[in-house]
């Protein structure tokens, strides 16, 4: 009886992520074919990605902490960050190594390493979030982007800029870290929900007509990436399989292990599901910033996102066992 309650729980938790990425998978679509139409150029999707990054999902972070102050969820949330930047760090050091056992040097390790951790939290992880767990998981979600968005512009971005001639000072990257709309409007979600602050109705409204744009849009600009892809090459290497493997099951699974010692209910099953996400659709621009490998960072892109839409079904069933 046991055995077949466990089984239906992991049905429960995967259908919903089956039907929310084959939803996904239709928005990628259409991004393909607007790409392929001449309808969206690449310079064009560039700009869907300002659009979500400085106005979507900003909005999106505040809207999510409206709602009463609990102090239960107040240190789920704080022990999610800290969890979140444990299991960066963590998977961070085991992409390093997996890199040198491959023979790999900076730069190109550098990318492996911190492209290994800087999963697609914003664009794939939420609403993947929202099927599975409603509202009461997205405040947890809060927490992981914020904390994978600090770690990006710290840790990642050193990795990165070694060997690339680009390093940036200590100053320059707590800048980056911390002085950005991301990173600004998680704080000020943070606060109302502390000070049970409720956002007047215009400005609630208006964040909330600008957050519903954040699945659409995301999914969209990952298509054009796709369809700029060529896909004949990038399956002969085999680092973008590596690459895959560790970033959309082992990353989960040590996951599981480790962050059950100081987490537990919908806050572990958040970071499992947000830890075993593709490569982040953002990582190309970040990796050319850098002056790294763009076109190694959009194979890991693709790559990963393809193979996600099979693993993460499976992910989400492995979190119900034992639960």
């Amino acid at each position: 009886m046991k055995k077949r309650t466990i089984e239906e729980e992991g049905e429960q938790m995967a259908l919903p992520v089956i039907f929310q990425l084959i939803t996904m998978m239709l928005l990628m679509a259409v991004g393909v074919i607007l790409n392929r139409k001449k309808f969206l150029s690449e310079s064009n999707a560039k700009g869907l990605s300002i659009i979500l990054t400085r106005v979507a999902v900003p909005a999106n972070m505040v809207i999510l902490m409206q709602r009463p102050y609990s102090h239960e969820i107040l240190v789920g949330f704080l022990k999610t960050c800290g969890g979140t930047f444990l299991m960066c760090s963590l998977g961070a050091l085991m992409f390093y190594l997996v890199g040198r056992l491959m023979k790999m040097e900076f730069p190109e390790l550098g990318l492996f390493s911190g492209g290994g951790v800087y999963s697609n939290v914003i664009f794939m992880g939420q609403p993947l979030i929202m099927a599975m767990y409603g509202e009461e998981g997205l405040i947890f979600c809060v927490a992981v982007m914020f904390t994978c968005n600090v770690f990006l512009f710290t840790v990642c971005s050193v990795l990165f800029a070694v060997g690339s001639g680009k390093r940036k000072t200590l100053g320059q990257m707590m800048k980056d870290a911390f002085v950005n709309l991301i990173c600004i409007s998680a704080v000020i979600g943070f606060f109302c929900f502390v000070k049970s602050i409720t956002l007047p109705a215009p400005i609630y409204d208006a964040l909330q007509f600008s957050a519903n744009t954040t699945v659409c849009l995301s999914m969209i600009y990952i298509g054009t990436l796709l369809a700029a892809a060529n896909v004949r090459e990038i399956f002969k290497d085999k680092k973008v399989y590596v690459f895959s493997f560790f970033t959309l099951l082992v990353m989960p699974v040590i996951t599981k292990f480790i962050g059950s010692l100081f987490l537990d209910g919908i806050a572990l099953s958040v970071l499992v599901v947000l830890m075993g996400t593709p490569a982040a659709a953002a990582l190309p621009s970040f990796a050319e910033i850098y002056n790294n490998d763009e076109k190694r960072a959009s194979e890991y892109v693709f790559v990963s996102t393809i193979f996600s839409v099979v693993t993460l079904p499976l992910v989400a069933e492995f979190l119900c066992i034992g639960k």
